[in-house]
């Protein structure tokens, strides 16, 4: 799966040059629009001004079964009319050929559960775009996601970082945007950066978001040089080292339930005794300090990428 941008311009998006395969990526601006309209060329809402997008070859715009790959939630949302909002989710799961009698799930997964009898024309804004963030990541069979500002709902954040693991763990492409670097960094992904219209994916540095020390755990096991051994075999994306101490080993993951999670299952698996398992955790003065320079770093060496390092547009 590819997710393709050439030279594509929509409203404030002035250029988007975009090569996308899957993983997830988080774009960056300090202005809404270009965001938004990069969010509508990409899922396929609207057609390019200029330029191509595509997703494997096809563009999106123009052809509805590729549009019913694409999970997407805009600045602006509406649900299909109903009696109610579980109804419309109802509706909106038969579109893309999904069973109805999942919409209760689907509002109860993200938080929702209390709309499900309102009429969705009491909605407010928030509310209708909860509703649809949660229909887009209940989509489980997309090839691509585009979130515009995902974390500004009243699906918790929790919630949604741990579908946009799944989706991302499943191989799709993953695309958020945002105007706010905390929410980016919560995001996680490679940071990319709109600027002055602009957004390119080629040649730019590849920060990655949502890692780091703090996610680190020490183990102490009965065969830690064996524990690391199967780490190295798994598929889950864990670094692992030797620690000071003969029983010790350092495991680095993309956050602390998903590393322990899978440090017990191996154990258990291989009947291996885990002695403690502690999370390596710097105060919290540290944590801050460390996460707010490097989303500022993150955000300077993105936004260079836009502008062509220094290239006037």
């Amino acid at each position: 799966m590819r997710a393709t941008a050439i030279a594509a311009a929509l409203g404030a998006l002035r250029r988007a040059d975009l090569d996308l395969t899957p993983g997830r990526y988080v774009v960056v601006g300090s202005e809404q629009e270009p965001l938004q309209s990069l969010a509508f060329v990409l899922a396929g809402r609207e057609p390019p001004r200029s330029g191509r997008v595509l997703l494997d070859g096809i563009p999106p715009s123009a052809w509805p079964a590729t549009r019913r790959q694409i999970a997407a939630l805009f600045h602006d949302e509406a649900l299909p009319p109903a009696a109610s909002v579980e109804a419309a989710v109802a509706k909106a799961l038969i579109a893309r050929g999904e069973d109805a009698a999942r919409a209760a799930l689907v509002l109860e997964g993200a938080g929702l559960a209390r709309l499900a009898p309102l009429a969705p024309r009491h909605l407010g804004e928030r509310e209708t775009r909860s509703v649809a963030l949660a229909l887009a990541l209940a989509h489980h069979a997309a090839e691509l996601l585009v979130l515009h500002e995902p974390l500004t709902t009243l699906v918790p954040s929790a919630a949604v970082a741990q579908e946009l693991d799944f989706h991302t763990s499943r191989g799709a492409i993953v695309l958020c945007t945002t105007t706010s670097m905390a929410d980016a960094t919560l995001l996680g992904g490679q940071w990319l950066c709109v600027e002055l219209g602009r957004v390119s994916s080629h040649d730019s540095p590849r920060i990655r978001l949502g890692n780091g020390q703090w996610q680190q755990v020490l183990v102490e096991t009965s065969d830690p040089k064996a524990l690391l051994r199967l780490l190295q075999e798994s598929s889950a994306p864990l670094s692992s080292e030797l620690g000071a101490s003969p029983t010790s080993l350092k495991v680095t993951g993309p956050a602390l339930d998903v590393t322990v999670r899978e440090l017990v299952g191996l154990a258990r698996q291989h009947q291996l005794e885990i002695f403690r398992i502690e999370a390596s955790i710097p105060p919290v003065e540290a944590l801050l300090a460390a996460r707010a320079g490097y989303a500022r770093g993150a955000y300077e060496a993105a936004r260079a990428a836009a502008l062509g390092n220094g290239r006037p547009a």
